[in-house]
């Protein structure tokens, strides 16, 4: 690595202001970012009424009318995060109570809340039968603490 090269303090006290930003900031060394990443959650009210902090949850209750289970992240923060599963809710019941749909759920928007990161909004991509699309539950507003 090579260190900057300050300018003769004859010059321009702006250029010296800038030598010393440089110096302190370092030259193309790697970000050290913060103490440590925000972490991101998402409020899961899966058994639970007032809901817990999770992250990548197997179950996801997403909404009072929808619920993903068996879900394998694929990703998961900082910003957003994508998982597939299995979707059923009370808009497609009695049918889907037994054979739930294939799908993928996208969480996104994160907001801070108490030094956490909480995702704030749920978008489901699934092949749900046409009869059920007018009620289906795939995008909204998730619960925050």
């Amino acid at each position: 690595m090579r260190l900057p090269v300050c300018v003769p303090v004859s010059l321009s006290v702006a250029v010296t202001a800038l030598c010393v930003a440089v110096a302190v900031g370092g030259c193309g060394s790697a970000p050290t970012g913060s103490a440590a990443e925000t972490p991101v959650y998402v409020l899961n009210l899966q058994n639970s009424e007032r809901g817990r902090a999770e992250q990548r949850p197997a179950n996801l209750v997403l909404s009072e009318f929808s619920t993903m289970s068996g879900v394998t992240w694929r990703t998961w923060g900082p910003t957003r995060a994508t998982g597939a599963g299995r979707l059923s809710g009370t808009w497609c019941l009695p049918e889907c109570a037994d054979a739930p749909y294939a799908a993928t759920v996208t969480l996104s928007s994160v907001i801070p809340v108490k030094g956490k990161g909480y995702f704030s909004r749920y978008a489901v991509t699934a092949d749900v039968p046409v009869r059920h699309r007018p009620e289906a539950d795939l995008s909204g507003v998730l619960p925050t603490p």
